[in-house]
């Protein structure tokens, strides 16, 4: 990850108490976002559970989508 990319998540992260929660679509959006978000919920330093459930929302129906793969 990018010094500026690692910057961004560090400011989305500490506004994120601030600021309503990052919303499914930018989630779906930016992948290396999400993949953040996850990695911080799963070790238990993400402090927005919203975020969480978001990030997993998408997650999940990303793998359903490939899993069916296009029609």
């Amino acid at each position: 990850m990018s010094l500026q990319r690692a910057g961004f998540v560090a400011a989305t992260l500490l506004l994120a108490a601030c600021q309503k929660p990052v919303g499914k679509d930018a989630l779906r959006e930016d992948q290396d976002l999400r993949n953040q978000v996850l990695r911080d919920c799963a070790d238990g330093t993400h402090i927005n559970s919203q975020e969480c459930s978001n990030a997993k929302a998408v997650d999940n129906a990303d793998k359903l989508e490939r899993s069916l793969g296009s029609k």
